[in-house]
């Protein structure tokens, strides 16, 4: 058996060892959540309907790295509107490891000791360019629907209801993401949070300027009084008229994105019309070790030459 043989062999062990270390981790978070939510509903039904007013217990940390790490892909998930957990995320991680190193090794030619931490590098910028991909749209779909949101939510208190029942009329009247996260505000006041705790967790997730402001702005006029009503309705105006700026801005720098997409996309045409017509003229370069150097250094320098050309492009407004 061949020394390259081992290698191969070797790395698709690691490979399937740190699958299922990942497999072990998301099945014990999920068997501890479990036993929380258990509890909880158990201490619910003996307790006795008095309140009783204690202080506020401090949030659990995991104890090593690894369970850090599972807690961080947790909250990652938990800002977007993907519907996967943790030990979902890590099998199809796990087979897109696998998947990638048996091509980089098999079918490139690679070096299994090169081929394993190339391959995990483009499986964990995969995940994170999806996971933040994920983030942008829910975050966008939230701006778009919040001034319809504090709209709602401004006449209920000029009704004369107070902030959680107008919140409540919000989540009766909404759908998407503002559904979702101002029924999670709801429901933790309802189980006892504080309303600026409440809100202060809606800022964390969703850290975007528009929220920040909403979740301090009723917090405090919650709390020490003042025209909430002016400020939703001020606030709803703003957003519509930054929304328009952004739609006005987006089309002005029209030309320069769709230049920027043909720049970017140019050298992997090219290198895709001489794959077709002459395979073995690019052969060297998947096959010799200098020729993998040179794709990998072009890869990269193409990889930041679009990354600098989409901050280039981007407004902010």
């Amino acid at each position: 058996m061949s020394l390259i043989t081992l290698l191969l062999a070797a790395g698709f062990v690691v490979n399937a060892a740190l699958l299922l270390c990942g497999f072990i981790i998301a099945d014990r978070q999920r068997r501890r959540h479990i036993a929380r939510l258990n509890r909880g509903a158990s201490q619910q039904e003996k307790a006795a309907p008095i309140k009783l007013k204690g202080k506020k217990r401090a949030m659990t940390r995991p104890s090593n790295r690894v369970e850090r790490c599972v807690a961080f892909i947790e909250r990652q998930l938990d800002q977007t509107s993907l519907r996967f957990g943790v030990g979902e995320v890590l099998t199809q991680a796990g087979i897109a490891l696998l998947a990638v190193y048996a091509l980089l090794v098999l079918v490139l030619h690679i070096h299994p000791l090169l081929a394993l931490p190339v391959s995990a590098i483009a499986v964990a910028g995969s995940i994170i360019s999806i996971l933040n991909i994920a983030q942008n749209r829910y975050r966008a779909a939230f701006s778009a629907d919040l001034p319809e949101a504090l709209d709602i939510f401004a006449r209920g208190l000029r009704a004369g209801r107070p902030v959680m029942d107008s919140m409540a009329i919000v989540v009766d009247n909404s759908k998407g993401p503002i559904l979702r996260e101002f029924t999670r505000c709801h429901d933790e006041v309802r189980m006892g949070t504080s309303l600026p705790e409440s809100l202060e967790r809606l800022s964390a997730r969703l850290p975007v300027p528009e929220v920040t402001f909403f979740a301090v702005s009723t917090a405090l006029q919650a709390e020490t009084g003042g025209n909430l009503i002016e400020t939703m309705e001020n606030l709803a105006n703003q957003l519509r008229e930054r929304r328009k700026l952004r739609k006005k801005a987006r089309a002005l720098s029209s030309e320069a994105r769709a230049s920027a997409f043909i720049l970017a996309s140019l050298p992997f045409a090219v290198t895709l019309l001489l794959a077709v017509l002459n395979a073995a003229y690019l052969e060297p370069l998947y096959t010799d070790p200098r020729g993998q150097i040179m794709s990998l250094g072009a890869l990269t320098s193409i990889g930041v030459g679009i990354f600098i050309m989409m901050r280039m492009g981007k407004l902010d407004v």
